[in-house]
C-alpha cells in the first residue's frame, strides 16, 4: 500500500513539471486590473530589479568615469613624472658631468700628488742608497785602515824601536863602613911633648846601612840613575902613643903616659844625591858614578887605659903609678867639611826570572828568559841584588885642632881627651862603604804603543742553484768549527744578496739547506786576518715524487694512504696521504735506494708497483672491488675477548666510513670471525658482537642503517692455522662483503 502511494506521488510531480510551461504559454495574459497579489509582487520585484540594474549601470558608468579620470590623472602624473625624470636625468647628467670634471681634476691632482710622492720616494730611495753606499765605503775604508794599522803594528813588533823605560827604585844597603883618618905632623903644645914616633893606628871600621830612593832610566842597554841617598856609617879605630910631661912643681921630674889601646868609635849620617851611569846585558848590570853627600856628625866615644911612669931624679929608677881609665871628658866636637864626594860602583843581577810574578796564575814558575822583563801590568815590580863600593875622595874632616889629651899643671892624671880627628888640625878623613844591596823597582808606565788588535776576517756566504748558478731566493746556512765541532754561526737565513760574517782563523764546515734541494756541506778555511773568504755553496735540486690516485671506473679522486717502500722489503720508508680535492700528494725521496709503491685502500684492490724515477709524476688508478667481493679491514683492534673497539682502530674505521660516504650506492655486510680458542657458542656470539660494534660505529658516523648488515661466523671460516699465535691473530678478523 505504501509503495503504491509513493509511485503515484512521483508521477504527479513529473507531470506537473512537464505540463506547466505548456499551460503557461497557452493561457491568455490576464488583465492588469485583475492581477493577483503574487503577480503584483513579481512586478514590483521586476521593477526593483530594473531599478537596481539602472543604478548598477549608473554606478558602473560613474566608476568608468572615475577610472577614466584616474587614468587621465595617472597619465598626467606619469607625464609629469617622466618630465621630472627627464629633468632629474638632465640634472643628474649635468651633475655627472660636473662630477666627472671634478673627478678628472681630482685624478689629475691625485696623479700629480702620486708623481710628487713617487719623486719623493725616489729621492728618499736615492738618498738611502747614497747613504748606504757611503756607509759601505766608510766601513770598507775603516777595514782597510784597520788592516794597515795592524800591518804597521806587526812591523813594529818585528822591528821594535828602542823604548825609554822609567823606574822608581827603592834600595836597601848593608855592609862594612870605615872612616879612614890620616895624621899629619904636629907638635904637642903644652907641658910635655907627644912622642909621635911611637904612635900606632889600627883601623877597625864598623857597620854601615843605607837606603835610597832614586829615579832610573832605561834605554836599550844604557842605564841612568839619580835621586836621594841616605846612609849611616859607624867606624872604630884603635890608637897607641906615648906622651911626656914635666912637673912644674918638682923640677926635673917627668911623667911618661903610655896609651897602648885607645879605641875611638865615630858615627855619622849622610844625605846625598847619586849620579850613576851604566849598562845591562842579559840579567847582569853595572853602574858607575859619584855620590855627593852632606854629612851630619852623630858624635864619638872613646874607651881605653893608660899607664903612668914617673922618672924622678931623686930616685935611682922610674916607678909606675898604675893603670888608669880614660875619663872620657871631651873638649872638641867632630865637624865635617862639606860636601863629601864619593866615587861609587854597583854591580848586580836582575832577579825577575826568579821573583817576578808569572802572568799565568796557573803556572807556578816564571817563564821569563835571562834579562827579559814582562810588560807593565801585574808584573810591574822588578827585583835586583848587587854589590856596591863607595869611596870618599875628598877630606871630610874639619874638626878644630886640639891635643888628644890634656893635663892640669898640678895633676898627674889626664884631665880631658879629644877626638883623634882634632890632632894637630890637619888630620885627613876619607869614608869607605862597601857591601850588598837589594833593590825593588817600580816600573813607570810610559806612553807605549797600544797593541793593535788584528782586523777581523770575514766569510761571505752565498747559496746558488747548482744548475743555473743563480742565487736562491731563500736558503739557510749553519757553520761549525772543523776541529772542535763548536757552532760558530747558528742557522742563518741567506738572501740573494748573501751574508757576511766575522770569522776567526781556522777550518770550518758550512751546512747549507733550502727547500727542494739536497743539504750540502762545504769546508773552507780562514788563513789570514783582514781577508774575506767567499763561501759559495751550490745546491742540487732534489727530485719530487708526485702521486695522484683516482678511481679507475669513475675517474674520481681517491684520498688514499700511499706507502713508499724500499724495493724487495716490506718496510715503509715514506708515507704520502693524497687529498680529497686533487687526489694528489708529493714528497722528496733520498737518492740511492730503489722504491716501490704499496696502496691498500678500503674498497679497492691492493696495488703494488715500482717507482722508475724518484722525480716522476705518477697517475695511479685503483680498481674498486666488485659486488660479492670480500676484503679484510686491516688495523682494526678489539679488547681481548670483548666487543669494545680500541682507539687504535680510528684510522681503519675512518677509511671505511670515507669509502662508503664517497660511494653512496654501495651496501656492505660486516662479517666477524674469531679463532678456535674457547667454546663455539662463545666465539659465535663474540663474532656477532664485534660485527655489530663496527656497524654501530659507522651509523654513529653518519651512514644509514639500510646500507649495512652485520653477521658473525665465529670460528667456522679460518684463513690461517690456529696452531700458532700469528695464525690465530689472522683468523681474528673483520671482513667486508660488497652487496
Amino acid at each position: 500500500m505504501t509503495n503504491i502511494f509513493h509511485n503515484i506521488l512521483i508521477a504527479s510531480v513529473v507531470l506537473s513539471l512537464t505540463c506547466t510551461p505548456v499551460l503557461v504559454s497557452a493561457m491568455p495574459e490576464p488583465a492588469p486590473a485583475a492581477q493577483t497579489d503574487k503577480q503584483k509582487a513579481a512586478a514590483a520585484k521586476a521593477k526593483e530589479a530594473e531599478k537596481k540594474k539602472k543604478e548598477a549601470e549608473k554606478a558602473k558608468a560613474a566608476k568608468e568615469k572615475e577610472k577614466a579620470k584616474a587614468a587621465a590623472a595617472k597619465e598626467k602624473e606619469k607625464a609629469k613624472a617622466a618630465k621630472e625624470k627627464e629633468k632629474a636625468a638632465a640634472a643628474k647628467a649635468k651633475e655627472n658631468e660636473k662630477k666627472k670634471a671634478e673627478a678628472a681634476k681630482a685624478n689629475e691632482k691625485a696623479q700629480a700628488q702620486r708623481e710628487k710622492e713617487a719623486a719623493e720616494r725616489a729621492k728618499i730611495a736615492a738618498e738611502r742608497e747614497e747613504a748606504k753606499a757611503k756607509k759601505e765605503a766608510e766601513a770598507q775604508a775603516k777595514e782597510e785602515k784597520a788592516i794597515r794599522d795592524y800591518e804597521k803594528y806587526q812591523e813594529s813588533l818585528e822591528n821594535p824601536k828602542t823604548e825609554v823605560i822609567s823606574y822608581v827604585n827603592l834600595g836597601a844597603r848593608l855592609g862594612y863602613a870605615a872612616m879612614m883618618d890620616r895624621f899629619g905632623s904636629n907638635t904637642y903644645l903644652g907641658a910635655g911633648t907627644l912622642n909621635r914616633s911611637n904612635a900606632l893606628q889600627q883601623l877597625k871600621g864598623g857597620a854601615g846601612v843605607g837606603i835610597d830612593a832614586t829615579y832610573g832610566l832605561e834605554y836599550g842597554h844604557f842605564r841612568f840613575e839619580t835621586g836621594l841617598d841616605f846612609r849611616f856609617l859607624n867606624s872604630a879605630s884603635a890608637y897607641g902613643f906615648n906622651a911626656t910631661r914635666t912637673d912644674v912643681n918638682y923640677p926635673g921630674t917627668k911623667y911618661l903616659y903610655l896609651f897602648d889601646n885607645l879605641n875611638e868609635t865615630r858615627n855619622m849620617f849622610e844625605i846625598g844625591v847619586p849620579v850613576m851611569f851604566g849598562a845591562q846585558f842579559d840579567r847582569y848590570y853595572f853602574l858607575l858614578g859619584a855620590k855627593i853627600h852632606y854629612g851630619i856628625p852623630l858624635g864619638y866615644s872613646q874607651k881605653g887605659k893608660y899607664d903612668i911612669v914617673v922618672n924622678d931624679p931623686s930616685l935611682l929608677e922610674p916607678y909606675g903609678m898604675g893603670i888608669h881609665d880614660i875619663n872620657g871628658q871631651t873638649n872638641a866636637k867632630i865637624q865635617f867639611a862639606q860636601p863629601d864626594v864619593s866615587l861609587a860602583a854597583e854591580v848586580g843581577v836582575d832577579l825577575d826570572e826568579w821573583l817576578q810574578q808569572s802572568p799565568d796564575p796557573k803556572k807556578k814558575k816564571q817563564q821569563t828568559k835571562p834579562g827579559q822583563r814582562l810588560p807593565f801590568g801585574r808584573e810591574h815590580i822588578h827585583y835586583r841584588a848587587a854589590l856596591f863600593a863607595e869611596y870618599g875622595v875628598l877630606n871630610t874632616n874639619s874638626t878644630p885642632a886640639a891635643l888628644p889629651v890634656g893635663f892640669a899643671a898640678d895633676a898627674v892624671e889626664v884631665q880631658h881627651t879629644n877626638t883623634l880627628l882634632a890632632w894637630g888640625g890637619d888630620t885627613k878623613l876619607n869614608n869607605l862603604f862597601v857591601g850588598a844591596k837589594f833593590i825593588v823597582q817600580f816600573e813607570i808606565p810610559g806612553k807605549k804603543e797600544r797593541p793593535v788588535p788584528p782586523p777581523p776576517a770575514y766569510a761571505m756566504y752565498s747559496i746558488v742553484d747548482a744548475e743555473t748558478n743563480q742565487p736562491l731566493p731563500l736558503a739557510f746556512v749553519e757553520t761549525h768549527n772543523a776541529e772542535t765541532g763548536k757552532v760558530t754561526l747558528r742557522e742563518k737565513q741567506i738572501t740573494p744578496k748573501g751574508f757576511r760574517q766575522k770569522c776567526a782563523l781556522g777550518s770550518f764546515v758550512a751546512e747549507a739547506r733550502a727547500e727542494g734541494y739536497y743539504n750540502t756541506s762545504f769546508p773552507f778555511e780562514i788563513e789570514e786576518v783582514g781577508t774575506t773568504e767567499y763561501v759559495t755553496i751550490a745546491l742540487r735540486h732534489r727530485p719530487v715524487l708526485r702521486v695522484r690516485v683516482t678511481n679507475k671506473e669513475t675517474g674520481l679522486v681517491v684520498p688514499a694512504s700511499v706507502q713508499v717502500r724500499k724495493r724487495n722489503t716490506t718496510e715503509t720508508a715514506y708515507t704520502l696521504a693524497t687529498d680529497s680535492v686533487n687526489g694528489a700528494a708529493s714528497m722528496m725521496l733520498e737518492e740511492g735506494p730503489q722504491y716501490t709503491i704499496h696502496i691498500a685502500q678500503i674498497g679497492y684492490d691492493t696495488l703494488d708497483m715500482e717507482i722508475a724515477n724518484i722525480g716522476d709524476s705518477m697517475n695511479i688508478q685503483l680498481s674498486p672491488v666488485k659486488k660479492g667481493e670480500v676484503f679484510v679491514v686491516r688495523n682494526l683492534f678489539f679488547a681481548t675477548n670483548k666487543t669494545r673497539i680500541l682507539p687504535t682502530s680510528e684510522e681503519a674505521l675512518n677509511d671505511l666510513y670515507m669509502y662508503l660516504a664517497r660511494n653512496p650506492q654501495v651496501r656492505i655486510k660486516i662479517i666477524g670471525h674469531t679463532d678456535n680458542v674457547g667454546k663455539d657458542a662463545a666465539n659465535q656470539k663474540l663474532s656477532e658482537g664485534r660485527a655489530e660494534a663496527v656497524m654501530k660505529d659507522l651509523i654513529e658516523r653518519g651512514l644509514t642503517a639500510d646500507r649495512l648488515q652485520a653477521e658473525g661466523r665465529g670460528e667456522t671460516q679460518p684463513i690461517d692455522t690456529n696452531e700458532t699465535p700469528e695464525g690465530r691473530q689472522n683468523n681474528r678478523r673483520v671482513e667486508i662483503e660488497i652487496l
